[in-house]
């Protein structure tokens, strides 16, 4: 049964909401994993254009999340009498089961009239029959569906983690026909030292350059901007 009849009545004062009395529901079994994935900017063959001290290709390894987005903050009254909360933003996939997906972002607990910290955590079920709304999924005193819609769409999260890393290749400028461009690799957002290289590149040599297998033509290059396409992509 996915919604049962029933409701908290509030008094003078109090919590005043009527509330559909969430269902029993099993806890989606933890199975949802991330892919870690590779990311190149720009991609094969595309043209660029890239600001003195600005990348002109970069190459990352980061989590690519199945998730949702609310545009709205939901709650929803549970009992015993207090309010949980699904904050509007993005929500990650967190577990699946047989009966639809969990996803879990920023939320919130509270009994009005107490200060009593609270820990319990609720997110939102999206169903695979498309027939029923999602709904809050709480956590409070058991595991419940909740009862009021929540309006979602899908969204996909790329994020940065500790093992992501990234190379880049910088545009440092021209002098006299020959163009600097600096090489730097990055772990969890912090760059290597020891994995910074200054390159320089005579075009009247030729126009298409490269270093760890990428390859650009240079279109044109100047003070303040180079404009190239890309060949290959760093390997």
């Amino acid at each position: 049964m996915w919604v049962a009849n029933c409701f908290l009545a509030a008094t003078a004062g109090a919590l005043v909401a009527l509330a559909g009395c969430a269902t029993p529901a099993p806890f989606p079994l933890r199975n949802a994993f991330p892919t870690m994935e590779t990311r190149h900017i720009p991609e094969l063959g595309a043209t660029g254009k890239a600001e003195v001290g600005a990348a002109m290709v970069s190459t990352e390894s980061v989590l690519r999340v199945r998730g949702i987005s609310i545009a709205k903050t939901v709650s929803e009254i549970v009992n015993p009498p207090g309010v949980t909360e699904v904050v509007r933003g993005d929500l990650e996939l967190f577990a699946t089961s047989s009966e639809g997906d969990y996803y879990q972002g920023r939320s919130t607990y509270s009994v009005p009239g107490t200060s009593i910290p609270v820990s319990e955590r609720s997110g939102v079920f999206v169903p695979d029959d498309k027939s029923r709304p999602a709904v809050i999924y709480h956590f409070v005193q058991g595991y419940r569906y909740g009862t009021k819609p929540v309006a979602y769409v899908p969204k996909e999260i790329i994020k940065i983690t500790s093992e992501s890393f990234r190379r880049e290749l910088v545009y440092s400028g021209v002098s006299q026909n020959t163009i600097t461009v600096v090489y730097r690799e990055f772990k969890n957002s912090f760059a290597r030292p020891a994995f910074t290289q200054e390159l320089k590149y005579d075009l009247s040599q030729h126009r298409v350059i490269g270093y760890q297998g990428a390859r650009f033509e240079v279109l044109n290059a100047g003070n303040t901007e180079i404009t190239y396409k890309v060949l290959s992509l760093l390997q």
